[in-house]
């Protein structure tokens, strides 16, 4: 019985979850992208309001959005800085950094929240958007850092919705 309750305990304190939501909506009648493509990223803003104070460890929350959505596209073989067939530009809408010992004590309070909105551009012609939401609701230990870790969250939900367009996955 006493392995049980610590195997429980272990289980509530390491575990994380939340949620994650992405769709692309194409402008002009659009419904796929080649799938030899390849992405730059352009701009990068935070339209979020959000601001670390001075005390707080804070981070600049668009250029981490915007290294993020690089390595991602990198890793995944779909990033190219010359030449590119599409340009991405992020905004991140909302941040909500959260608290882990919050959402450690009852789920949903102390959310991390991110809700990012990426315009997919060939040369300067708008091709479409893809918006994606990532939250971190309920978990203990594991965590701790998803202030900052969402944001390759968000990173490879905009790569799958990419790969999803492109026919290289499945919805």
């Amino acid at each position: 019985m006493k392995k049980a309750l610590l195997c429980l305990t272990l289980v509530v304190v390491l575990a994380g979850c939340g949620t994650r939501q992405h769709n692309m909506i194409f402008d002009n009648g659009g419904t796929s992208l080649p799938a030899s493509s390849k992405y730059s990223v352009g701009s990068a803003r935070n339209a979020s309001g959000f601001v670390f104070s001075d005390d707080d460890e804070g981070l600049d929350i668009a250029e981490s959005m915007k290294t993020a959505l690089v390595d991602e596209l990198n890793r995944e073989g779909l990033y190219q800085e010359e030449n590119p067939d599409y340009s991405i530009d992020v905004t991140v809408k909302k941040y909500e950094p959260g608290n882990a010992f919050g959402r450690w004590l009852m789920p949903g309070a102390g959310s991390t929240v991110l809700e990012v909105s990426s315009q997919v551009r060939a040369c300067e012609s708008p091709v479409g958007h893809i918006e994606t939401k990532n939250t971190v609701e309920a978990g203990g230990v594991y965590t701790v850092g998803a202030w900052k870790d969402i944001f390759k969250d968000a990173a490879e939900e905009i790569v799958k919705e990419l790969k999803e367009s492109m026919g290289l996955i499945k919805e």
